[in-house]
């Protein structure tokens, strides 16, 4: 699959010593949350327009709607969201570009080029044990995807983990410098599921984003539901399932071995195993 470039900040930031020293600096004066205030007023409209002739963004669902900051824009909620209704049918929980990967006691994961383990996921190791021999999906979300993700069955969730960590960028050098999704702030739950057993939910975010909003915890939902939504950047949804609890479906595992394979909100992707 085509490297995306980097950007001359980007090789200024991650790809010199005086610039990975000023973007120690940017954190430290939490310069992505002072960027993620403005892109809440109503003084970041004038760069809606742009950004989606940018991406050839298809606004059509939205057409007439009035957005009062670019964060009411880019976390703009469907009226509705079609989804395969079949029980025994795994979908995915938003438009994204998918990969997988099996789950060994000692896999490393590679991830928009950063590699990590279970352990990095949770910051313990004994959540990760119960997910080996299974399957990791990882679903990464480019700027121009809808920025909502929702329940892939019946389930019950348990209570969401909110890890701070550091909003490092994703462009490819930042990726090659840096362990970025340990570094990342990220919210996991387990979902205790009908039809594919427990799975773990690991939703992480980017530089300049922060907000990751999960609506439920502790309590029953329903396949289809809205689990939650991104704020202001492109992010990454894993799913962690325990061994012999999913297949792929044949045209994605093929699709699979050319790279990252691109899915829709609510599509059909996996059988239960």
């Amino acid at each position: 699959m085509k490297k995306e470039p980097n950007d001359k900040s980007t090789l200024f930031l991650y790809g010199t010593k005086p610039g990975r020293v000023l973007l120690e600096i940017i954190l430290a004066l939490r310069t992505p949350a002072l960027l993620g205030l403005f892109l809440r007023t109503p003084l970041s409209i004038p760069a809606i327009k742009p950004f989606i002739k940018k991406n050839g963004i298809n606004m059509d669902e939205w057409k007439g709607r009035k957005f009062r900051s670019f964060n009411d824009f880019f976390t703009r909620k469907k009226e509705t969201v079609s989804f395969d209704s079949d029980p025994s049918h795994f979908i995915s929980p938003c438009d994204s570009l998918l990969t997988a990967y099996d789950i060994n006691e000692d896999s490393t994961f590679r991830i928009k080029g950063a590699d990590y383990s279970l352990t990095d996921f949770f910051q313990n190791e004994e959540t990760g044990k119960r997910f080996i021999g299974g399957k990791c999906l990882v679903f990464r979300l480019c700027a121009t995807d809808y920025h909502r993700y929702i329940f892939c069955d019946n389930a019950t969730v348990e209570s969401n983990h909110f890890i701070k960590g550091k909003l490092y960028c994703v462009q490819p050098l930042a990726l090659e410098k840096c362990k970025v999704f340990t570094l990342n702030r990220r919210s996991w739950n387990i979902l205790h599921t009908e039809n594919f057993g427990h799975i773990a939910s690991v939703e992480i975010g980017a530089f300049s984003v922060g907000g990751i909003i999960n609506h439920h915890e502790n309590c029953a939902v329903k396949k289809g539901e809205e689990k939650g939504y991104f704020d202001l950047h492109g992010s990454t949804i894993a799913l962690l399932f325990e061994k012999g609890k999913v297949q792929l479906l044949p045209e994605i595992e093929e699709g699979l071995k050319d790279g990252e394979y691109r899915v829709k909100i609510g599509q059909w992707i996996a059988n239960k195993a």
